[in-house]
């Protein structure tokens, strides 16, 4: 799933960033019109040029390279785009912010699958997505768009593990697996029949590493005199995790 959405930021290298943007279709017909109504009043560059103009200028000068249709995004909206419209991950439309309350914040540097955020005050204002460990894919601006950037500390305030993919980019162990007696004695052998040797007696209480099922039905368990096999049947034994849960 995190291959699918990285393939899916780089698809979007170059589109537009506009205010609320999530997927936006422009066209060379009403690509004014919607940016004008999306960054009304939203503010300016130091250069003077509003946000407005500068989201025009992106688009015009895509348009009159032959571009027929442009699909604008503002940061939040990169992401979620794929993660509530397409993917139904999300269940309901997210800002930044609330993206970084969905990550578990970490100190060490980001990597692969990571998501980056600049704060205003204690709220994200911005967000990134890395898609390896240098660099990351951003909305960044209206003058820019959707842009591949290097990861650089002193530019982001924090990072961390989005829960969403949290078991892709850390996997955690498969618990340990053991088969316990649970009924009386039973014989550890050989081999996975009556037939096989006797290797010692196990008794209620006494649990051994599984390992697998014997074409028998048997478990394959480790002990301290190697491998041996036991009963499956549930009146001697059960398999169970680490903690003593049923499996």
């Amino acid at each position: 799933m995190l291959d699918q959405f990285i393939d899916y930021l780089k698809e979007q290298l170059g589109q537009p960033y506009v205010w609320g943007g999530q997927h936006t279709k422009l066209t060379p017909e009403n690509y004014v019109e919607v940016i004008e109504k999306r960054e009304a009043g939203r503010g300016k560059y130091p250069d003077g040029t509003t946000y407005a103009q500068a989201a025009i200028d992106f688009c015009r000068a895509k348009f009159d390279e032959g571009t027929t249709v442009l699909y604008a995004y503002d940061c939040s909206g990169l992401g979620c785009y794929w993660l509530y419209n397409l993917m139904r991950l999300y269940k309901c439309d997210v800002n930044a912010n609330t993206m970084m309350g969905r990550c578990e914040l970490r100190d060490d540097s980001p990597k692969r699958g990571w998501w980056v955020f600049r704060l205003d005050g204690k709220r994200a204002s911005h967000i990134g997505y890395m898609i390896d460990d240098e660099y990351l894919i951003e909305a960044k601006g209206r003058k820019y768009g959707v842009v591949r950037t290097k990861f650089r500390t002193k530019e982001w305030a924090c990072w961390g593990i989005p829960n969403v993919f949290a078991e892709e980019i850390e996997p955690q162990p498969e618990p340990q697996r053991f088969v316990e007696v649970v009924g009386g004695s039973v014989n550890v052998r050989t081999s996975d029949s009556k037939k096989g040797r006797i290797l010692f007696t196990a008794h209620r209480g006494d649990r051994f590493p599984f390992v697998a099922v014997a074409p028998s039905g048997w478990y394959e368990i480790e002990t301290k005199k190697g491998q041996g096999f036991i009963t499956n049947l549930p009146r001697y034994t059960k398999i169970v995790e680490d903690g003593g849960e049923d499996a």
